[in-house]
């Protein structure tokens, strides 16, 4: 090394490919362009998304060698010579994905749906590490004083927000939503915040079902239940749904979903699983004039601000909090559904609570 400068190393979780996620030693990253900043990553939030990466095959394409962890917040330790309303010690949230701006979708106003953007923790390095390069124009600042355990999980919030836009949800509407995993979780708490009072969660496993009325689930049914969800439905509502939220990602939930819904419904479709497939008849659409939704974009400011006024509380979400160390251990432990939100600390400071 010139001049004697020992190269700076991080710990970092590193995928190897053909579902192997292995904690290393790596460089630490520098800024390289000037609109960039180094963040010091405080919490990591681990998705279900990264658990189909790690299958085989994979649900979801990562790039071999990416440091991966998309859901993330931390503070600023340096400054690129071009970014002027970011400073260090700012506290931030990170958008992960970073559209390329020159495709069709980004020059007409759907830059989320940019069919190959720089996703940090899938296709270029994201958060299980100490240190993390982005771009300043992916930030959002946070209260200094934010629960940490909250912070991390602002991007799966962001996620959830903007899908409810999409949906129009009104206060009155009856709302089945599939899934009561962190996302699921999650939903129910932004529901809530809706002003959502009909709220049946279809959960599977006992463990499952007991969180989703901890949650504040007003009624939760066992998808392995033999009793007709749809005869469920109109003993307790009189009526179908209005909205199916599929946050799970299974190809029979859609095929299930449509017989659900109450004339002029929505679907959601949220949960991401390449592999899956389903199987629904046309015909039921143009009969009772349904809707389907997808939903793939992000909304930081009013997740940020629900987070703020502490009209959800997803810090009760978490059920695990790591060092990086052991984050194989975390995704083992959500895999056998032994624990609902995992955070990882990969500078310590882990939280007592």
């Amino acid at each position: 090394m010139m001049g004697g400068e020992s190269m700076k190393t991080m710990q970092a979780a590193v995928f190897k490919g053909n579902g192997i996620l292995k904690v290393e030693q790596v460089a630490t990253p520098k800024i390289t362009a000037p609109d960039q900043v180094l963040l010091k990553v405080h919490a990591a939030s681990i998705c279900g998304s990264d658990l189909h990466a790690l299958t085989v095959p994979p649900g979801q394409v990562i790039s071999t060698g990416v440091i991966m962890g998309h859901e993330f917040f931390g503070t600023i330790e340096e400054v690129g010579s071009g970014v002027t309303q970011y400073q260090p010690g700012d506290t931030v949230a990170v958008n992960p994905c970073l559209p390329c701006g020159e495709c069709w979708e980004c020059k007409h106003g759907c830059a989320n749906l940019c069919p190959s953007p720089r996703h940090y923790g899938q296709t270029c390095d994201g958060g299980f590490a100490q240190y993390v390069v982005v771009e300043s124009s992916q930030l959002y600042k946070l209260p200094d004083d934010i629960d940490p355990d909250a912070a991390a999980q602002t991007e799966p919030l962001a996620c959830i927000m903007y899908s409810l836009g999409m949906s129009g949800l009104n206060p009155t509407d009856h709302v089945l939503l599939y899934g009561a995993g962190p996302i699921g979780l999650t939903y129910i708490q932004a529901l809530r915040a809706f002003g959502i009072t009909n709220l049946a969660v279809v959960a599977k496993g006992a463990a499952r079902i007991e969180e989703a009325k901890k949650c504040g689930a007003p009624f939760v049914m066992n998808s392995e239940q033999e009793t007709p969800m749809a005869d469920v439905l109109r003993e307790n509502w009189g009526c179908l749904a209005d909205i199916v939220i599929d946050a799970v990602g299974r190809g029979p939930i859609l095929t299930e979903a449509v017989h659900l819904l109450n004339s002029r419904g929505r679907i959601l479709l949220f949960g991401l699983n390449h592999t899956a497939v389903s199987e629904v008849p046309p015909a039921v659409f143009t009969q009772k004039e349904l809707m389907m939704i997808g939903s793939l974009g992000k909304a930081f400011p009013p997740a940020i601000s629900l987070l703020k006024d502490k009209r959800v509380h997803t810090e009760d979400l978490v059920s695990h909090r790591m060092e990086l160390g052991d984050i194989e251990r975390g995704i083992e432990l959500l895999r056998k559904k032994q624990a609902t939100r995992v955070i990882i600390y990969p500078n310590g400071n882990i939280p007592q609570k």
